[in-house]
């Protein structure tokens, strides 16, 4: 009688141990469902986020006017990261 106990007392915590392992495993399988399926929902990444910006400085222009262009050019970049990352921000925080 004794002996039944022990052994029921020594087996009682593997199996809520492996009880638990497969909870776990269920859990993660759900959660990368649900990833799965969010991903499928996401919308296209804008096409002028992908662009980059070139200077269109000339060899041989002045350095004012190239300064300009340069400036122009830089100026139109950070207002695509700008625009792109208020894009990413809307779309993360809708998940």
């Amino acid at each position: 009688m004794f002996r039944r106990l022990r052994i029921a007392a020594l087996c009682g915590p593997a199996l809520l141990t492996a009880c638990t392992i497969v909870d776990d495993r269920l859990q993660a399988t759900a959660t990368q469902a649900g990833l799965r399926q969010a991903a499928r929902y996401l919308p296209d990444y804008p096409e002028d986020c992908r662009q980059t910006e070139k200077s269109g400085v000339r060899i041989g222009e002045p350095l004012d006017v190239a300064l300009i262009r340069t400036d122009q050019a830089l100026g139109l970049a950070n207002a695509r990261v700008r625009r792109c990352s208020r894009w990413y921000e809307r779309i993360k925080s809708g998940f």
